[in-house]
Order: structure tokens, then sequence, then C-alpha cells
């Protein structure tokens, strides 16, 4: 492992943790490119994620976002993660169902001059329907794509986008 590696990872980390423990949003600063790109359901940059995050944070405060794999390997950064947490804010138009929640998922990163460049993500949003009641669980699991294995079809949640 080089040290450029162990730097990214940990600068990663402590952003991660600032902006969704804490809703310090402008922690990202010190990790995402001026021209940062996420892509996802929809392309964002640096101040819609922070957007986003805070807006999530609002329907969770108690938001918890851990990095359970972080690999890095020349200029790619590869991040398995989990969020929890419980529904007491409003999030977009659901009001608060008081139901806890966790949702794994993953981050694909570009490093470009040693900051985040471009990000992929990766989780299932039906579970974060499911889990608050949005949908019955019956209707996630007819969705689920075949091999999806036990996380497509159970009622996990995702908190994170």
């Amino acid at each position: 492992m080089s040290t450029g590696s162990t730097d990214i990872r940990e600068r990663i980390s402590a952003a991660w943790g600032a902006a969704w423990q804490r809703g310090e949003v402008d922690a990202l600063d010190t990790v995402l490119a001026a021209d940062y790109r996420r892509h996802g359901r929809t392309a964002q940059g640096t101040a819609d994620l922070k957007a986003n995050i805070t807006a999530c944070r609002a329907g969770f405060p108690d938001l918890v976002t851990e990095i359970e794999d972080c690999v890095v390997e020349g200029d790619r950064v590869a991040t398995r993660w989990v969020s929890r947490g419980t529904h007491t804010g409003r999030l977009m138009d659901v009001p608060p169902t008081g139901r806890t929640v966790t949702v794994s998922g993953a981050t694909f990163s570009r490093i470009e001059d040693g900051m985040v460049a471009e990000e992929w993500v990766t989780w299932d949003p039906r579970q974060l329907l499911t889990a608050l009641g949005i949908i019955p669980l019956d209707s996630a699991r007819a969705e689920a794509p075949a091999g999806a294995g036990a996380q497509g079809r159970h009622a996990r949640s995702a908190v994170a986008s």
C-alpha cells in the first residue's frame, strides 16, 4: 500500500464522517475536485451532493454512515458503506415514520490530482421505500432483478445516495 493510497483513504473517511455523521458538509471540499461529478440516478455536483446529505440528515437526524471497505488501486477507489438511521424528520414528501432503517451501497471514485473528480454510486432506493412502508415488501421482491440475491429481495433500507 502506498502513502498516496493511505492518504486518499484517510481523507475520504474523514470527509465522509464529518459530512454524513455530523452534517459538516463543507468537509467534502477537502476531497472533492472543483469540477466534481457524482453519477447515480442523476448527475450531481458538489452543491447537489451537499444538499442531498443535508436533506437526508433532516429526515434521519441520527444518521450514521460507516465505511466498511475502502480499496485504492491507482487512480480508483472502491468504497463499500452502510448507513443506519431513524426516520424522525421529514424526508422529501414523506412525514416521519419513526422507523429505523439500514442500507448498504458502494461508491466508485476516480482520483485526479489527489482529489475525487468523479464518483459512481450504487444502492437500491426500493429498500428505503420498503423499510419506510411506502411500498410493500412483496412489491420490492417482485421488482428485484433475477440473481439479486438476498439483498435485492429483503426489506433493508437505503438512506444515502
